[in-house]
């Protein structure tokens, strides 16, 4: 059983996935196994993939179904004792698996949560997250929703943890084309599944952007994807989870809608009982006291004070 298996889920990669590929080959870690899903590229992406030359590299192609469907295949083909996921257009620091493996086995961690760099097209590099070095039991998982995942301490992305797989087990990514961000999502449903997790607040993941990426395009349709998780996501909740993925709704679809605050999508959104109740949810929670305060205005403003709100606050989800 290799240490760590890497699954690197690729649709029209052939410019990015030669330089994601050398980063995951180089690692100091060397007992690891690569599996990269192509997931049904027209390009010449397989032609790249068939020039790779490291017997730790596994090909597998499928018929084009989205980034969780091809997170889905290469989860059920690892073989790993911890699952990493990068994205084909991304690059890891090469001590990034070495790192992280051995901070999971010396803490006994489920998860361990690394840093990154966004890079940007003019070669500016910014540290996303605010983070310490800690090392947390999960033992309530509300009041960790509430702490870690919904100020983004725990960060929504996959690419950067190491995951246990044994605490995978049958979870698997929603499908891309039906949800925005299947990765908050396998988060929210990933907390049930782990009692410790580790995180370093070095940078060890490079996560380029792009004007092109679905971060940068399509809004509105971002915003109505991203309603449809909670709404789904909050029906099937346990416990203290539902109430506190009310908390991570209301600031996300805040923040989210803040790059479309004038749309129809926006405004019926705000307007709405469904995030109405979301934020009276959010407000009987412990929240940040800045959060408290920001919720509490979209909750008493009229339309067009939390249209304004929105667009302050909407940055934070245009980077």
């Amino acid at each position: 059983m290799p240490k760590v298996s890497v699954v690197i889920p690729v649709f029209n990669g052939e410019k990015t996935i030669a330089r994601c590929i050398d980063s995951v080959v180089c690692q100091t870690l060397s007992d690891i196994e690569i599996i990269i899903v192509n997931d049904g590229s027209t390009d010449g992406t397989l032609n790249v993939l068939n020039e790779t030359c490291d017997d730790r590299v596994r090909i597998i192609t499928i018929p084009n179904s989205g980034q969780g469907m091809a997170r889905n295949r290469g989860i059920e083909a690892a073989t790993g004792e911890y699952l990493a996921f990068v994205d084909a257009d991304d690059t890891i620091e090469k001590e990034m698996l070495d790192i992280m493996y051995t901070s999971a086995k010396k803490e006994n961690a489920d998860v361990v949560q690394c840093n990154l760099y966004d890079i940007y097209e003019r070669g500016e590099k910014r540290i996303q997250l605010e983070t310490a070095d800690e090392t947390v039991e999960i033992a309530d998982k509300g009041a960790y929703t509430d702490t870690y995942i919904t100020p983004c301490r725990h960060s929504y992305e996959v690419c950067n943890k190491l995951i246990k797989r044994s605490v995978i087990g049958d979870l698997r990514f929603k499908d891309t084309r039906k949800y925005f961000s299947e990765d908050l999502l396998f988060n929210l449903e990933l907390i049930s599944r782990i009692k410790r997790i580790t995180f370093i607040s070095t940078p060890l993941y490079n996560y380029y952007q792009n004007d092109t990426s679905h971060l940068h395009t399509g809004y509105e349709k971002r915003l109505a994807g991203l309603q449809l998780l909670f709404r789904d996501y909050i029906k099937t909740a346990q416990g203290e989870m539902r109430s506190a993925a009310s908390y991570t709704a209301a600031m996300v679809l805040t923040y989210s809608a803040g790059a479309c605050a004038e749309s129809e999508t926006a405004r019926k959104m705000l307007a709405g009982d469904e995030f109405k109740g979301y934020i009276k949810n959010a407000l009987k929670r412990k929240c940040k006291a800045s959060h408290k305060i920001f919720l509490t205005a979209m909750h008493l403003a009229p339309l067009g004070v939390k249209i304004k709100l929105c667009k302050m606050y909407g940055g934070r989800w245009q980077t």
